[in-house]
């Protein structure tokens, strides 16, 4: 595990000892959390790391065009609020902020500038220090603790992308805990790459695990670009194991790396193994059984279904939307995992998930309008989890 880059502001708030007060609920008595692959967003200083199109000294990239790209990266995100309720307004900005493909701190920064009206104090980015691009998050709500967790690459696919943990204080709603993620991409082949995001997979349940014992009820959200659809098993005709499956599928093909993560299709039937989970392509979550691992499923022994642990993805309710069109497949590879204490009536409750659908964020073919040169946004849309506060906690 690495050390993450660390928000001063949040030390200082320490070092202070948290005179500062906490950020006030919203008047709509939401949290609002957007996460947004921004399709490598670099900065105009070069530092010779960057991609090639990105170095100013080859005369494509300017600051111009980076001033640009950061307004458009605001609109794209602002639009959510339209998608929601067809009004959008300048309070209406989100309180959390998840960013995939970053250059730096700086970007993270300029961003934080363009939204939030000041309110965006806190953040923290992924390692390792030493890659191209990084995950980064903007908050409203202080930032407690910050965790950046290797993923180690066994296979000869380069450097993986850290998986960023962190808890947030919100106030009489308590602490919660969001685990940022980029997995592996399929550049090098479907099959050959998955088990990279069956580990990044593995990695993320083996941390709930270890926070379900140490507080049972703390909200845990699972937000980013995975890489893969929800229906990713069935996409590969069932012939390998993928990062996220069915828990009605039963026990999948041996896999040597990682183990298999199965699904749940609402917060309500997490837990009831009766549900048919594997008749809907839209079932889809994120589970860890604490009795599989990669020893169980390579020597073909059984799976302990009573100790699985489930999270539920909003995508069940838009079985028919995407967030990305990759080679000609419109997949759902961005999105939010949620843990069961979002819906028990406490605190923080799970109300809704949104996909931005402006006009302006399209082609003419009806596919994300992705950067190229000199205009568009990127080849994802930004993608929105919407919380409330049950009533008599705030």
């Amino acid at each position: 595990m690495r050390p993450a880059f660390l928000f001063l502001s949040v030390l200082a708030m320490l070092a202070a000892g948290c005179q500062c007060s906490l950020p006030a609920l919203r008047t709509d008595g939401e949290i609002n959390i957007v996460s947004y692959n921004v399709h490598n967003l670099f900065d105009a200083e070069e530092s010779g790391k960057e991609y090639p199109e990105f170095r100013p000294s080859k005369g494509k990239w300017t600051k111009e065009l980076y001033a640009k790209r950061l307004g458009n990266v605001v609109e794209a995100v602002r639009s959510l609020s339209n998608t929601k309720d067809g009004e959008g307004s300048p309070g209406s900005d989100p309180d959390i902020l998840c960013f995939q493909e970053l250059e730096n701190e700086k970007v993270l920064f300029d961003l934080a500038k363009h939204l939030g009206h000041g309110k965006l104090r806190y953040w923290a980015m992924s390692g390792p220090e030493e890659s191209i691009i990084h995950t980064g998050i903007l908050s409203r709500f202080p930032i407690v603790a910050v965790h950046s967790h290797s993923v180690m690459d066994a296979w000869g696919l380069g450097m993986l992308r850290d998986v960023l943990e962190v808890e947030f204080e919100c106030g009489s709603m308590g602490r919660m805990v969001i685990f940022a993620c980029h997995w592996k991409s399929k550049l090098e082949g479907e099959a050959e790459t998955e088990p990279a995001r069956r580990a990044a997979a593995a990695l993320v349940a083996n941390r709930i695990r270890l926070l379900r014992e140490e507080r049972p009820f703390v909200p845990i959200i699972v937000c980013g670009d995975f890489n893969e659809s929800p229906d990713e098993y069935l996409r590969t005709n069932r012939c390998y194991p993928t990062a996220i499956m069915y828990s009605g599928v039963g026990v999948p093909p041996m896999a040597i790396e990682g183990e298999p993560i199965w699904a749940c299709s609402s917060l309500e039937e997490i837990g009831d193994e009766s549900s048919e989970l594997a008749e809907s392509h839209s079932q889809v979550g994120i589970i860890n059984g604490e009795g599989i691992d990669s020893y169980s499923i390579k020597h073909g022994k059984g799976v302990d279904f009573d100790e699985k642990i489930e999270l539920y993805t909003p995508w069940a309710e838009y079985p028919d939307k995407f967030s990305l069109a990759y080679r000609d497949k419109r997949e759902q590879y961005d999105g939010f995992l949620v843990s069961q204490s979002l819906k028990d009536g406490i605190g923080l409750e799970y109300q809704g998930f949104y996909i931005a659908d402006a006009p302006m964020l399209f082609t003419a073919e009806g596919v994300p309008r992705e950067w190229k040169g000199t205009d568009g946004y990127s080849d994802h849309l930004p993608v929105e989890l919407v919380l409330s506060v049950v009533d008599g906690t705030q």
